[in-house]
């Protein structure tokens, strides 16, 4: 062969090579995902329950479940972004909204998602997930040898449009009340005024209270405003010194206003401060023709609040915490939270006395391997007319191990301190408050321990697309010590036990019923050491208080 026609074939064997390498050339470099970036496209896509359209989900009972159910509106997930187009790119806002649609209750998943289109912009998908939310409640529950029951109706997403509205009748075994209730998040279709309403009514009390405000609903909030009413008229103890000495009704009257701005825009930390002006008027009156043979005062008190916020944000997502299926976001970040209501006594506004309230907060978490620490701690304390009491301390940690995929062991750790309290006012604790296996509320002191260790199993997810099973086995220590007392570790009582968690998958909340099942291993008095409770939600966990 002719060099000529060496060279020739050499060529054709090589031009499929050569082309391919001129596309590559010729191929513009996909543009980097950074900030500064246009947002050029939003997206909204919402679904519903279940996927029917994807096995197993197309099956009839979903079908039917999607029907009765309506899908939350993109104008509803629109309003609650950080974000508008023609912004440009910040991807601490995308992760932020994300975790505030999370916490919307009408929502079981939110992603929110960028890619840099063909025109080197943003575009930005928002999808959300809705779960279940026309609530038919119909509770019994058992703790401490009570029995109660509750049964109503509820929707967290009423119409579509993400306002609650709930009507619920309750028997305690003591006493029963009836409860009206309506959230709406977004008042007059405003991003974040919310509007709330609500009535209770008993035998001997009624509530009814009134609220509209724009919270700091996102680190990026320049401002809040806040406007609140409210009536309340109940029974209430009267004492002489510690002495009980009767029972008279109360009426109380509140109206307050406040606004907060913020010191500087950050999605790394907040730093807020807040004013607000209260109104409270009290007065009292016999109850059922008696009274005690000294009748409280009335009270007209004129507060100023004045509060502060420092909060870094820190936050992580994790699963299987207090929840079974669903992200939970927890904040690790330090933060302080103090704020005072003083009331001065000024003759010409009517002022009964001279009052200050101080309180303050603090927070902080931790998280290494899988273990995650929250720490909490508070202080609050009453100065009227020159002195100081009802002054309590409180301090709480909640610890997590996460070492296996289906398994949880928490631990609770809480001590609160009281100084100079008032006769009514007092620490419990028994079944309703973290030590099962006693009564509903057995102990009373001004000083309350808490220790609790749960392993909590999870055994399985999603069972027929309805339901998260699981279980745990649990071990309870406290005591209240009364006033004057002093402390001693034999005063502290124990109960074991082992539980069944029932959790909702497709529900709004999930959060799971608990059944457990405690021996009380400290004499309980006359009452059996066995008890059986029936509650919602965790014994304990940063979200149960």
């Amino acid at each position: 062969m002719s060099p000529m026609r060496r060279a020739a074939a050499l060529a054709l064997l090589l031009l499929p090579t050569a082309l391919q390498a001129a596309k590559l050339r010729l191929k513009p470099k996909p543009v980097p995902l950074r900030s500064g970036l246009k947002i050029d496209l939003i997206k909204i896509e919402t679904y519903n329950i279940f996927e029917t359209r994807v096995y197993p989900e197309s099956k009839l009972l979903y079908r039917i479940v999607n029907a009765a159910h309506w899908t939350t509106r993109e104008e509803v997930i629109r309003r609650e972004l950080l974000f508008s187009q023609g912004d440009g790119y910040n991807p601490a806002l995308l992760v932020e909204t994300e975790r505030n649609l999370r916490r919307l209750p009408f929502l079981r998943k939110a992603d929110v998602a960028a890619k840099v289109n063909k025109r080197g912009r943003i575009d930005v998908t928002v999808r959300t997930y809705d779960a279940w939310t026309l609530e038919l409640i119909a509770n019994f529950k058992r703790a401490g040898g009570s029995n109660n029951w509750k049964a109503g109706l509820a929707d967290h997403n009423l119409t579509g449009q993400g306002k609650n509205i709930s009507a619920v009748y309750n028997n305690n075994g003591a006493s029963v009340s009836r409860n009206l209730s309506w959230k709406d998040p977004q008042f007059l279709g405003r991003s974040h005024l919310e509007n709330t309403l609500e009535a209770t009514t008993g035998p001997d009390s009624k509530t009814f209270s009134f609220g509209l405000k724009r919270p700091f609903y996102a680190s990026i909030s320049p401002s809040a405003l806040g406007f609140k009413a409210s009536y309340a008229s109940n029974n209430v103890a009267t004492y002489s010194g510690q002495t009980l000495t009767g029972t008279v009704q109360k009426r109380a009257i509140e109206a307050g206003l406040n606004y907060g701005i913020a010191l500087g825009i950050s999605t790394q930390r907040n730093r807020r401060l807040t004013a607000g002006l209260l109104h409270q008027d009290t007065s009292y009156s016999p109850f059922r023709n008696f009274s005690p043979d000294r009748m409280p005062q009335k009270e007209h008190l004129n507060f100023l609040q004045l509060g502060g916020e420092w909060e870094q944000q820190d936050f992580i997502k994790l699963k299987r915490i207090q929840k079974f299926t669903r992200i939970e976001d927890f904040n690790l970040g330090f933060g302080i939270f103090p704020n005072v209501s003083w009331s001065p006594y000024i003759k010409a506004l009517s002022g009964t006395e001279s009052q200050a309230l101080p309180k303050v907060s603090v927070r902080k978490g931790l998280s290494w391997a899988n273990n995650l620490l929250l720490l909490r701690g508070d202080y609050t304390s009453t100065y009227s007319n020159g002195g100081n009491g009802n002054r309590v301390a409180s301090v709480k940690t909640f610890y997590y191990n996460l070492r296996f995929p289906r398994q949880t062991l928490a631990f609770q750790t809480a001590y609160d301190h009281g100084w100079r309290l008032d006769p009514s006012i007092s620490f419990p604790l028994g079944e309703m408050n973290g030590l099962r296996g006693y009564g509903l509320e057995q102990f009373h002191g001004d000083r309350r321990l808490l220790f609790n260790a749960e392993d909590r199993i999870f055994i399985m997810d999603e069972l027929w697309r309805l339901f998260d099973i699981g279980g745990a086995a649990f071990y309870d220590m406290g005591y209240a010590f009364p006033a004057g007392t002093p402390a001693r570790i034999f005063h502290l009582k124990h109960s074991v036990g082992l539980g069944l968690r029932l959790a909702p998958s497709r529900w709004s909340g999930n959060n799971p019923v608990r059944i457990d099942l405690a021996r009380a291993l400290n004499d309980n008095g006359s009452r059996s050491r066995w008890s059986l409770s029936i509650l919602a939600g965790h014994a304990f966990g940063p979200d149960s208080e």
